[in-house]
């Protein structure tokens, strides 16, 4: 029997094992490696925080303010300024009068020299002013209750009283008396012209609004 098949057999296993095994010991292996790129953005960076805004309906021009309102203004650069109630009997460096005060409640900011100032009203933190209202009206005193000539009152306080008696009240404005001149809280009624008239004495209350204002940076 002829042995040349299996000797062609051999050698083509081998052929074929060369073509198929891996690389040669010691040889070395490239691997491809996918770089990422890099993207370089040119010029300034666009910032994604919202830019604060002011309300211009709530910014008002000092140009805008009267010469009493200016001076206020510039004296709250300063420091603390006061809006005290409109009466003669305040005195003027106690403060401006509470009427001049409107434009400041009504708004946030001024704009003065073309900067934005914050407006900061601190409502009744200031001192404190009083009102007296006196009322008279004809009655009957009881047994328990005080009556006091009107002739007997003081003679500062009789102008006050006489027009109570006669108009049927009085208004003391902030500022004219610290507390309710005596003897008028021990009265009850008063005898004038041969009548004797029921007296009431009414309190108002009155604190001092402060200003002060900050530069908006």
């Amino acid at each position: 029997m002829s042995r040349l098949p299996s000797t062609l057999l051999v050698v083509g296993l081998i052929v074929l094992a060369g073509c198929t095994g891996g690389p040669p010991a010691g040889s070395e292996t490239a691997t491809q490696t996918q770089t990422p790129a890099t993207i370089t953005h040119d010029g300034p960076t666009t910032s994604t925080s919202p830019t604060p805004t002011t309300n211009e309906s709530r910014v008002v021009d000092f140009d805008e303010l009267n010469a009493d309102q200016q001076a206020a203004f510039r004296d709250a650069l300063d420091g603390t300024v006061a809006f005290v109630p409109n009466s003669s009997y305040v005195a003027a460096d106690e403060g401006y009068p509470s009427d001049q005060a409107g434009p400041f409640r009504d708004t946030d900011y001024v704009r003065y020299e073309g900067e934005l100032y914050r407006i900061d009203i601190d409502y009744g933190a200031g001192e404190l002013y009083a009102s007296y209202g006196i009322s008279a009206e004809l009655g009957v005193p009881s047994d328990s209750e005080t009556v006091t000539n009107f002739t007997d009152l003081p003679a500062d306080l009789r102008d006050e009283v006489r027009t109570a008696l006669v108009e049927g009240d009085y208004y003391a404005p902030s500022g004219k008396w610290d507390s309710l001149p005596q003897p008028l809280g021990d009265t009850d009624y008063v005898r004038y012209e041969n009548e004797t008239y029921r007296m009431e004495y009414v309190v108002g209350d009155q604190w001092a609004d402060l200003m002060t204002v900050e530069r908006v940076d």
